[in-house]
C-alpha cells in the first residue's frame, strides 16, 4: 500500500491521537492516585463539619426553646396561695412544653422544669415529684433522684450530659437520651432539663456507614456514641487540635471542636476501609484504561476505512464522467491532491450561477427599514430604501393571561400568524407595503401606495373586526397617522407612532389611535395620600389601604387617565408596598412568588382589573405586615420591657444581657434583627418621649427632666432631644407642642 494513501495517513493520525490520549490518562491515572488518599480525608473532614454544623444548631435550637420558658409569665405562679392560680399556672406550662416538644425539629423527648422547693416539677405528663418521677417514668443507674437535687447546688448556665437508657418502673425502656440542662442566673432554684433523643438525633444529622461516632464532653467523657460496643472511646491526648484529623494505629480519627457547646465531635473510620476504595478504584481505573485502548484501535480501523471509501467513490466517478480531468502532479496525499485539482474546474464553471443569487434582497431589505426606524447609522448607498412616500401603521400586542397560558410553541406560532395575516391583508390591497416585526409586541407596516388614505381605513376596519373576535387571547393598539411620511423623516414618524400607542384607553378591545394629542396629567397619589399609604400599611391596616386605592383609580378614570398612566400608578404602588414590607422585615417572596403583580398589571384591561389585581396584592401584604407586628418574641419582650420599666435609670445593654444570661454582641445583634432598631436608639425613644410629656405637663427644669428620664448628661439630653424631635426641650415647651407626647 503506498505511503502517501489517504487510507494510510487516516489510520496514522488516529492511532497517533490515541497514543496521545493513553499517555494523558496515564498521567491523569499517576495523578489521580496520588491525590485520592487525600480526596478521601477531605470528604471525611467535610462530612464531619457538616455532622457538627447540625449537632451545634440542634443544641443552639433547644438552648432558645429553654430560654422561653424562663421568661413564661406562669413559670413561678405555681406556689401561690390562691390554688386557682397556682393551678392555671401549672396547665399553661404543661401545655408549652407538650407544644415544644410536639416540634419534631428539636428531637425532644421531654422537657423538665424542676424546682428545689418541696421537689416539685413539671414535664409533659404534668405536675409531678422528682422522687416519684426518676422512680418511674424516666428511672435511670446514672441519673438518679439525689443526682439531679445536686444540681441545685452547682454552679453552671448549661450543661449537656453524657447519653443514657432510662427505664419504666417495669423496667420498659423508655429510650436513649443527652440530658440537657440550663440554668438561670436570676431563678436559682429552678432548672430546666431537656431530654434529647440521641439516636433519632444521629439518625438525622448521619449518614455514616462503617465508622464510629463520638461525642466528648471537656473533660473526655463520652456523651454519646454510635456503637457502644466498638471497643474504647477516643482518648483526647490522642488528638492533634491544630490537625484536622491523625492515623493512631489501623484507625483515621477525624475531629473538631462545636463552636456552641464546646463539646468533641470525633470520626473513627479503619485505615481498612479507606485502603479498600482505594483499590476499587485502581481496579475500576485500570480497566477502564485497557478497554480503551482496545475500543480506541478498532475505531480507528473502521473509521479510516469508512472514510477512505466515499473519497475513492468520488475518484471513480470523476474518472467515469470526466475522462479528462486533470490528474496534476502527486500531492502530499494523493486522493485528495486529485479531487482538489478538479474541484477547481467545477468552481470556476458555476461562479457565474452563483452571481444571480445576490438579487435576493428581502431579509437585506427589512434589516434596512429597521436600522432606519431605529436611526442606526448607514454607511451612503449602503441598503438602498424606496423613495417614495408611504404611510406608517404601528400595531401594539396586548397579550392576555390566557394567551400566556397557552406553551410556548403555541405562543411563538401565534404571534407569527398574527404578522403574517397583517402582512397578507395589507399586500393584497398594497402590493409594495412592508411588513415588520420591530419588537415582540410590536409589527410595523410601511404602506407605499398613491390610493387615498379611506383605502388604507378599509383594510383597518376589516383587521379590527378580525382581531375583535379573538379579544380573549389578545388585542391591539393601531397607531395610524393619515397622512404620507417622507422617507427622510422614517425614524421621527416611528417615534411618533410609539408615543401614540401610550395613548390608549383602558379597554379589551382594539382601538384605532390616528393623533398623539396632548398627554392628561398624571394622576397618581397627593402627598398626603402618599403619607396615608404609609402609615395605613405601617399599621397592617389592609382595608384602609385598599380604599384610598381605589379613590385614586375612580378620580384616574373620571379625569381619562391612559392605559400607561394606570400602569404606572399600579407599578409605583407595588414599589412603595414592596419597600415598606421590606423596612417592616416581612418575607416579600411569600408575596411576590405566588402571583407576580408586575406581570398581573401588563395584562389588566379596565380599572375594575387594576383594582382587583391591586386589592389582592395590598390586602395579602397589609395582612403580612399585622401579623408581623403581633408576633412577640421573649428576648426581644424582655428588653423591651426592661427599657420601658428602668429607661430612668443607668440602663445599658450589658446588663440587659447579663440578665438574659448572653452576651451583649448577641443580643444587640439579635434585637436588631428581630425589630429593625438598635437598643441604644429604642432606649432614646422612649426616654425622649417621656421627657416630651413632663415638657407638657409639668414645671421642672430642663435639667430635672433630663435626670428623671435616665441622662446623667443635661447637654447630651438636649443633643438627643432636637435630633428626635427637631428642637430644644425649651423651644419645644415654648411652642406649647404637646401634641407629640403620644409618639
Amino acid at each position: 500500500m503506498r505511503t502517501n494513501s489517504l487510507f494510510i495517513k487516516i489510520l496514522s493520525g488516529f492511532l497517533a491521537v490515541i497514543a496521545l490520549l493513553l499517555s494523558f490518562n496515564v498521567l491523569s491515572y499517576t495523578f489521580f492516585y496520588r491525590n485520592l488518599h487525600k480526596e478521601i480525608t477531605t470528604n471525611s473532614t467535610q462530612n464531619l463539619a457538616h455532622i457538627v454544623e447540625r449537632y451545634e444548631k440542634q443544641f443552639q435550637a433547644v438552648q432558645l426553646s429553654l430560654v422561653g420558658l424562663y421568661f413564661h409569665n406562669q413559670l413561678t405562679y405555681w406556689r401561690d396561695t390562691d390554688r386557682a392560680l397556682a393551678n392555671d399556672a401549672v396547665n399553661q406550662l404543661v401545655k408549652r412544653v407538650r407544644e415544644l416538644r410536639e416540634n419534631e425539629m428539636l428531637y425532644l423527648h421531654d422537657i423538665i422544669i424542676q424546682y428545689e422547693h418541696d421537689s416539685f416539677l413539671i414535664h409533659q405528663g404534668g405536675p409531678d415529684r422528682l422522687d416519684s418521677l426518676y422512680a418511674q417514668i424516666y428511672r435511670s443507674d446514672i441519673y438518679d433522684a439525689a443526682f439531679w437535687k445536686e444540681q441545685f447546688g452547682l454552679r453552671y448556665k448549661m450543661r449537656v450530659f453524657p447519653a443514657a437508657d432510662f427505664y419504666t418502673s417495669q423496667n420498659s425502656k423508655s429510650g436513649s437520651f443527652i440530658p440537657f440542662v440550663l440554668k438561670s442566673a436570676t431563678v436559682e432554684d429552678i432548672y430546666i432539663t431537656a431530654l434529647l433523643d440521641a439516636d433519632k438525633m444521629f439518625r438525622a444529622f448521619s449518614s455514616l456507614s462503617n465508622a464510629q461516632f463520638h461525642i466528648l464532653d471537656a473533660s473526655g467523657a463520652a456523651v454519646f456514641r454510635s456503637n457502644p460496643q466498638a471497643g474504647e472511646q477516643p482518648r483526647p491526648e490522642r488528638l492533634d487540635w491544630s490537625r484536622d484529623f491523625v492515623k493512631d494505629g489501623n484507625q483515621y480519627f477525624f475531629y473538631r471542636k462545636g463552636d456552641v457547646t464546646g463539646l468533641s465531635y470525633v470520626l473513627v473510620i479503619p485505615n481498612e476501609k479507606i485502603a479498600s476504595q482505594i483499590s476499587r478504584i485502581n481496579l475500576v481505573l485500570l480497566l477502564l484504561l485497557a478497554l480503551a485502548l482496545v475500543v480506541g484501535i478498532l475505531l480507528s480501523v473502521a473509521v479510516s476505512i469508512r472514510f477512505y471509501t466515499p473519497i475513492q467513490n468520488i475518484i471513480q466517478t470523476i474518472q467515469r464522467h470526466s475522462p479528462q480531468s486533470a490528474s496534476g502532479a502527486p500531492g502530499p496525499i494523493d486522493e485528495l491532491h486529485y479531487i482538489n485539482e478538479n474541484i477547481k474546474q467545477f468552481l470556476q464553471a458555476r461562479n457565474e450561477y452563483g452571481r444571480n443569487m445576490r438579487s435576493q434582497q428581502s431579509q437585506l431589505a427589512h434589516l434596512g427599514y429597521i436600522r432606519k426606524l431605529k436611526s442606526i447609522y448607514t454607511r451612503p448607498h449602503e441598503l438602498a430604501l424606496d423613495d417614495q412616500p408611504f404611510y406608517m401603521i404601528l400595531f401594539h400586542l396586548t397579550l392576555t393571561r390566557r394567551f400566556r397560558d397557552l406553551l410556548a410553541a403555541e405562543q411563538e406560532k401565534a404571534a407569527n400568524y398574527i404578522k403574517e395575516y397583517i402582512s397578507i391583508s395589507l399586500s393584497d390591497t398594497f402590493p409594495e407595503s412592508v411588513t415588520l416585526q420591530v419588537e415582540k409586541d410590536q409589527i410595523l407596516s410601511l404602506v407605499f401606495t398613491d390610493k387615498d388614505v379611506q383605502e388604507v381605513w378599509k383594510v383597518l376596519e376589516r383587521l379590527r373586526q378580525v382581531f375583535d373576535r379573538d379579544k380573549e387571547y389578545c388585542y391591539l393598539t393601531v397607531a395610524f397617522q393619515p397622512h404620507a411620511q417622507s422617507p427622510e423623516l422614517v425614524a421621527e414618524a416611528y417615534e411618533q407612532t410609539v408615543e401614540m400607542v401610550k395613548r390608549r384607553k383602558l379597554s379589551a378591545e382594539t382601538q384605532i389611535i390616528t393623533s398623539l394629542g396632548p398627554e392628561p396629567p398624571y394622576i397618581g397619589f397627593a402627598p398626603s395620600q402618599e403619607q396615608e399609604l404609609y402609615d395605613n400599611l405601617q399599621a397592617g391596616q389592609a382595608e384602609r389601604v385598599v380604599t384610598l386605592m381605589n379613590r385614586v383609580l375612580q378620580r384616574m378614570d373620571k379625569e381619562g387617565a391612559t392605559g400607561e398612566q394606570f400602569q404606572s400608578f399600579a407599578r409605583e404602588v407595588v414599589a412603595k408596598t414592596v419597600k415598606l414590607l421590606v423596612a417592616a422585615n416581612v418575607e416579600i417572596g411569600a408575596v411576590l412568588d405566588r402571583s407576580s403583580p408586575y406581570q398581573e398589571m401588563k395584562e389588566c384591561a379596565s380599572v375594575e382589573e387594576y383594582r382587583q389585581m391591586l386589592e389582592r396584592f395590598l390586602g395579602d401584604a397589609g395582612s403580612r405586615i399585622a401579623a408581623k407586628l403581633e408576633e412577640k418574641d421573649p428576648v426581644v419582650e424582655f428588653v423591651l420591657e426592661t427599657i420601658r420599666q428602668r429607661y430612668s435609670e443607668d440602663l445599658s445593654l450589658d446588663m440587659v444581657a447579663d440578665r438574659l444570661g448572653f452576651t451583649a454582641s448577641y443580643v444587640s445583634r439579635y434585637f436588631k434583627e428581630k425589630t429593625g432598631s438598635n437598643f441604644s436608639d429604642c432606649l432614646n425613644e422612649v426616654r425622649i418621649k417621656k421627657a416630651k410629656e413632663l415638657l407638657g405637663t409639668s414645671n421642672a427644669q430642663v435639667r430635672d427632666i433630663a435626670t428623671r428620664v435616665g441622662y446623667v448628661n443635661v447637654t447630651s439630653f438636649i443633643r438627643m432631644f432636637k435630633k428626635v424631635t427637631g428642637m430644644t426641650p425649651s423651644d419645644f415647651r415654648k411652642a406649647g407642642n404637646t401634641a407629640g407626647t403620644g409618639e
